[in-house]
């Protein structure tokens, strides 16, 4: 829906593992204002597909979205899951941008697992250690098809992709901001979990897990002998208690969800263990975070502050429409984070 007239140029279009989203922001100094938003269903199973007739689906739904909400634009700030870029965070001795330039083609190389000619590479510079002066840069590869499908898609959709980035260099530009401690954003989606952790502002680990919604969904279906449609009922009506069907949610959830706990504080030692920095609270994200008492059960496993993420926290926007931003909160930090960008 359009909320008011303006002549921003760039859109966030995210493309979710079951719909699409779409944010058009105007940035007024330091803050950003709601200029335009929606969201609309992708058809089946079709966000990771590659076949020709399932890119011109989502090429659709991405073109009548951005027509019914309003936005008078063509250009787009777009992202690929983390599931399908590889980032790793590598030390390098002090020495300036031109030879940090030079040696990454080397570091690169040896430390992601991709032959070099098939990904693009992009790097930045995300912490200096105050008395070695040692540089910790992450490096991001991202396989050259997958850029490609996307902008394809894009094409089909007669937009015109500007920036492409990662989503979780885009959630947590929408979640976090440079005074806040050191946090992990866990956004959980529905093909893939990832996890970023956020210093001051700034990205410096990320993880992605296979672990997501749709595990869950399956688990209870098999489990308990029910089709798709209803386990995706119970588990947003049940979700983590083990009060209610005598628990059997839970029972039959548990597995995935130990898994997905374990994988988090591997993730927390890790940094730890590399960088001295101790995460003191968990943002969530995502669709599939609305799994009812998700948050007082990490909290009890993980022994850390875990809250609900808000994609509108640093936006501004009609008091009228305050309740129905704060319903879909959970679900456009990626496309927010991407608006942020254009502008």
């Amino acid at each position: 829906m359009g909320l008011f007239s303006d002549n921003s140029e760039l859109m966030g279009i995210d493309i979710g593992a079951t719909a699409v989203r779409v944010v058009q922001l105007k940035k007024k100094v330091n803050s950003y204002s709601l200029v335009s938003y929606g969201n609309a269903p992708l058809p089946g199973n079709i966000s990771q597909s590659d076949s020709k007739l399932d890119l011109e689906k989502i090429a659709k739904v991405c073109k009548e979205l951005v027509k019914s909400t309003g936005v008078g634009s063509k250009k787009v700030v777009t992202s690929l899951p983390s599931s399908v870029v590889f980032s790793t965070v590598i030390k390098m001795p002090p020495m300036s941008q031109q030879e940090l330039a030079k040696a990454i083609q080397y570091q690169a190389e040896q430390n992601i697992p991709l032959k070099i000619d098939e990904v693009k590479i992009d790097w930045q510079v995300v912490r200096q250690n105050p008395t070695s002066k040692e540089l910790a840069v992450m490096i991001v590869a991202a396989p050259k098809n997958k850029v490609m499908r996307t902008m394809e898609i894009f094409t089909l959709a007669e937009l015109d992709v500007m920036y492409l980035e990662t989503s979780s260099i885009a959630v947590a530009r929408a979640l976090s901001n440079p005074s806040d401690p050191l946090v992990m954003a866990i956004d959980f989606g529905g093909m893939s979990t990832e996890l970023t952790i956020i210093e001051n502002g700034v990205v410096t680990h990320v993880r992605s897990l296979p672990v997501a919604g749709l595990s869950l969904t399956r688990a209870i279906s098999q489990g308990l002998g029910l089709d798709w449609a209803q386990a995706e009922q119970f588990k947003y009506k049940f979700g983590l208690s083990q009060d209610k069907l005598e628990g059997q949610i839970f029972r039959v959830m548990k597995p995935i969800l130990a898994n997905l706990t374990d994988e988090i504080s591997r993730s927390i030692k890790y940094y730890q263990d590399q960088y001295g920095g101790n995460v003191q609270k968990i943002i969530l994200t995502g669709n599939s975070s609305r799994l009812p008492e998700l948050v007082s059960f990490l909290k009890s496993v993980l022994g850390i502050e875990v809250v609900y993420g808000n994609a509108w926290r640093n936006v501004n926007y009609r008091a009228d429409i305050t309740d129905k931003l704060n319903q879909n909160s959970l679900e456009f930090a990626c496309a927010v984070g991407l608006a942020m960008r254009g502008n």
